[in-house]
């Protein structure tokens, strides 16, 4: 299997920042000891351990081109997509930027490809795209990338 292309979402700073405030947050709250603080801590480390979880899931992003075959884990599971079965893509909009849902032949899954936090994912998933799977259906937006990733020559 070839080598995963590298995250690109900078998971430490985030969970910094949010851990940072959270101890100061707490730290000010249980020094005050006003009426319900116990209550406040413990939303307040509610809604940071959702957030955690949100940047955990995002390091989670895999893709790695070997060949006709494309791996992939968006949260959980990893997929084999191969190239000369690919059918359809479709772009859609994340808050990282767009990725993609890949369709193949004969399968009624779609696939999520994250190329918004992999780094060169889009040009890497357009050039798999492009050499396996010609003849695939290429939504607007994504023929879109294309044509800016070739203006940008990091796409042949």
């Amino acid at each position: 299997m070839a080598e995963p292309l590298t995250l690109a979402y900078n998971w430490r700073t985030p969970a910094v920042v949010s851990t940072s405030g959270l101890v100061l947050c707490l730290g000010l709250l249980i020094h005050a000891r006003a009426d319900g603080w116990l209550g406040v801590c413990a939303v307040i480390v509610l809604f940071w351990a959702a957030f955690m979880v949100v940047v955990w899931l995002r390091t989670r992003a895999r893709m790695a081109v070997d060949g006709a075959v494309l791996t992939v884990r968006h949260y959980r599971g990893t997929h084999r997509l191969d190239g000369r079965k690919v059918v359809a893509v479709r772009e859609y909009v994340t808050g990282s930027g767009p990725s993609y849902k890949v369709r193949l032949s004969g399968d009624p899954k779609v696939y999520f490809v994250p190329t918004a936090l992999i780094r060169r994912g889009h040009s890497s998933f357009f050039d798999w795209v492009l050499r396996y799977a010609p003849d695939a259906e290429l939504d607007r937006r994504s023929r879109r990338t294309i044509d800016l990733l070739r203006t940008r020559g990091l796409l042949e």
